[in-house]
């Protein structure tokens, strides 16, 4: 049975679920809808398969959301200074939960956070960005390019996409897949025939471009974070 837990000190605002034996930790970057269900079951078989993550709250002090509408309503006020509230989760886990290493993992609005704070955080070992919400142009609450930023991240990245994905584009995804390629860390680019942004929802598996997406692309994704956390260096 994994424990689980809310932690909200200062800057750092996240529902944790603890592996027994942990190799290290993941600070999870969820998608509009904050720490929802989808999120938390995500948490869980990370911290089964032995890293405890932390799930990111992006609307500290407020209730979730549970409609696409007010969601998106809320996702549209946040900031990109909010990066810093993420790094500040990657201390908390170096840190106080004396985790050896620490690793980012995020979905769409999260997807795009999460190269964002590779860019910003040096101390993570990893990244992956399942079809992270890269538009052209940005958005209004947008200040910074996310492809351009890519070129900056040291640590190993992953990058998941779906060729029929509505938010990033697919020449948005060539360019930043160019971005991190052009760099001197391993990039491993995902790429799903006919699957739609954010295929790993549940409701989106009867489609069944979504649900080989889905199946395909998630065990690659847990192996290449325990890898990395387990690197010696």
């Amino acid at each position: 049975m994994i424990r689980t837990e809310q932690i909200d000190q200062g800057r750092v605002h996240g529902h944790v679920a603890h592996a027994e034996k942990p190799v290290g930790g993941i600070v999870l970057l969820p998608t509009i809808f904050g720490i929802d269900k989808f999120s938390q079951a995500r948490a869980v078989m990370l911290a089964e398969a032995g890293m405890t993550t932390m799930i990111w709250n992006p609307y500290p002090g407020e209730a979730q959301p549970t409609d696409y509408g007010s969601a998106i309503g809320r996702a549209g006020k946040l900031s990109d200074e909010t990066v810093g509230d993420m790094s500040a989760c990657v201390g908390h886990m170096l840190g106080a939960m004396k985790l050896p290493k620490v690793a980012v993992l995020g979905f769409c609005l999260g997807g795009r956070y999460a190269l964002l704070l590779a860019a910003d955080d040096p101390r993570l070992v990893a990244c992956v960005a399942f079809y992270p919400s890269i538009r052209e142009p940005m958005k209004p609450n947008e200040k910074q390019d996310a492809v351009a930023r890519a070129a900056e991240i040291k640590c190993p990245v992953q990058v998941v996409q779906g060729t029929a994905d509505e938010v990033i584009l697919m020449p948005t995804f060539l360019k930043l897949r160019e971005k991190l390629e052009q760099r001197q860390a391993t990039t491993i680019a995902q790429v799903h025939p006919g699957a739609v942004h954010s295929f790993l929802r549940p409701d989106l598996q009867s489609v069944p471009a979504n649900a080989a997406a889905t199946q395909l692309s998630w065990p690659p994704a847990v192996g290449f974070l325990e890898t990395c956390l387990r690197r010696a260096g």
